[in-house]
């Protein structure tokens, strides 16, 4: 296994959480988990391979990075598995070192980072607009957008942050 997959999954048993070890395969994770029915691996499968040392087939799915950090699986864990902050940590690292293998998810992540570094925060238009052009479908979803355009749901507007500059310096040092 390569030292870099092993090393998460020696960070995760160490320092993120020991008591994954405790997980049983319930799957009241899975069960919680809005978008686990679009994984790749399901959050029990994770906790799984994790177990396993299997981190590269992990970072070589959609399952981290489709993941909403919403806690749901952690806190119906009866062991206590902090099961976000685990896919959370994976994605990190992944990111850090590049070894993002979607290449739909990677232009995501760094048009994502590049609308926040230039707002300050998540500007959905501009992202959606950013996606459609380097994907050459420029009317895709269209129809949505001018049904929530018309409720008024989003701006068409960025708003800014007062800090930006701040916050384009931390935003820079994961582009």
């Amino acid at each position: 296994m390569d030292e870099f997959y092993s090393s998460i999954q020696r960070d995760i048993l160490k320092y993120i959480d020991p008591g994954i070890i405790n997980c049983y395969q319930c799957g009241k994770c899975t069960a919680g988990c809005p978008l686990s029915d679009i994984f790749e691996y399901k959050p029990n499968q994770i906790m799984m391979l994790v177990q396993a040392g299997r981190i590269e087939s992990i970072i070589n799915s959609n399952s981290i990075f489709l993941c909403l950090s919403c806690e749901i699986c952690s806190s119906r864990c009866p062991q206590d598995v902090h099961i976000a902050k685990i896919m959370q940590y994976i994605r990190n690292e992944a990111w850090k070192v590049d070894k993002i293998k979607v290449a739909s998810i990677k232009r995501f992540y760094k048009l994502f980072l590049k609308e926040v570094g230039i707002t300050g925060r998540s500007y959905e238009p501009g992202l959606i607009a950013g996606l459609n052009l380097i994907s050459g479908k420029l009317l895709n979803d269209m129809d949505i957008a001018v049904k929530i355009l018309g409720k008024r749901k989003i701006n068409l507007i960025p708003e800014f942050v007062k800090d930006r500059k701040g916050i384009s310096r931390i935003v820079k040092k994961y582009l």
